[in-house]
């Protein structure tokens, strides 16, 4: 499996999975041998590298913003471009054909880029173009015309931080009770993957804590509140995994962070007509607690300079420096 500084940028990895599906190169002309979908814009028309035809051609812009919480996210725009000379593709005009099978490449497809991280794209929407040679107010068939379609690119960056880790302590839980999911953020991933039904999604997403009355010499405690994004095939298993994972967190009513402390469950929520992508469709709220910094300071001192044992008594607690 590929390290992050080895990965290939989202546009590489994009363009791969349309070039190498077998049914999208058969509906492309050939530039160079190679099916024509392009980064950015095509070449132009009397280059020697156009095979017996030009037309269907496809290109495509990645465009990148900055996201407050998910670090980054974006637009992804294709362009279809045909012409009248071009045949139906089974029963469909050749752009509606080639859009309907990049819509299904990509959306919902989840990307593993060096530029981006983990990133899934999403469809947002789809509209007809005129280029040239034509004017719908005249009722003239264009020469050259097309379909946009534009996705969103939704990044998953990785949750984890420092001990102790209520993110890592899920993951671990999710992976020991539900060893079919596929763990974004904690498992390893191939370049591209989509997930289904029998091997859905799930990615645990800190949204924030908040300190709690309850306090003590050796630990403070907080109250965390995390979502769950559930990704699968449909609907309907989406739900069944979604129930599956509240009862198993209500039947244990912890988890074991990477400590080894626990963090108790307070509440859940499920909201199941939330977006799985972009807002998750189960809150969790725990409760766990980190040691205070006066006892972070004991742990660390030697254990011979902590403990005493006395000639015939019993083993006494001794603080540093005590004679």
């Amino acid at each position: 499996m590929r390290t992050l500084t080895t990965r290939k940028s989202l546009s590489r990895l994009i363009r791969e999975r349309a070039m190498q599906d077998e049914q999208m190169a058969g509906m492309l002309a050939r530039y160079g041998g190679m099916p024509a979908f392009f980064y950015q814009k095509s070449p132009r028309d009397s280059r020697p590298e156009w095979g017996a035809g030009k037309y269907p051609r496809a290109d495509f812009t990645v465009d990148t913003r900055q996201d407050p919480e998910r670090n980054a996210a974006g637009t992804l725009t294709a362009n279809i471009w045909v012409t009248t000379e071009c045949p139906p593709i089974g029963e469909q005009d050749p752009d509606r054909a080639i859009e309907e099978r990049l819509i299904d490449l990509m959306s919902g497809t989840f990307f593993q880029s060096r530029d981006m991280g983990t990133v899934c794209i999403s469809w947002d929407r789809s509209w007809p173009f005129d280029y040239e040679g034509g004017n719908s107010l005249q009722d003239t068939v264009p020469e050259v015309f097309g379909v946009t379609a534009t996705f969103d690119l939704l990044a998953f960056p990785e949750q984890a931080t420092f001990s102790p880790d209520p993110i890592a302590g899920l993951n671990a839980w999710t992976r020991l009770n539900f060893p079919g999911m596929r763990i974004i953020g904690y498992d390893r991933m191939e370049d591209a993957w989509k997930p289904t039904d029998e091997n859905p999604a799930i990615y645990w997403r800190f949204e924030g804590t908040a300190s709690t009355a309850r306090q003590s010499y050796a630990v403070t405690w907080y109250d965390g509140t995390f979502a769950a994004h559930i990704i699968a095939g449909t609907v309907q298993e989406r739900n069944r995994w979604t129930k599956a994972i509240i009862e198993r967190a209500q039947a244990d009513g912890e988890v074991i962070l990477d400590d080894e402390s626990p963090m108790f469950i307070q509440r859940i929520e499920i909201h199941h007509g939330a977006d799985e992508l972009r807002e998750g469709q189960m809150k969790l709220i725990g409760r766990y607690g980190a040691l205070s910094s006066a006892m972070r300071e004991r742990a660390a001192q030697p254990i011979n300079n902590l403990i005493e044992e006395r000639e015939g008594g019993p083993i006494s607690w001794m603080k540093p420096g005590t004679p």
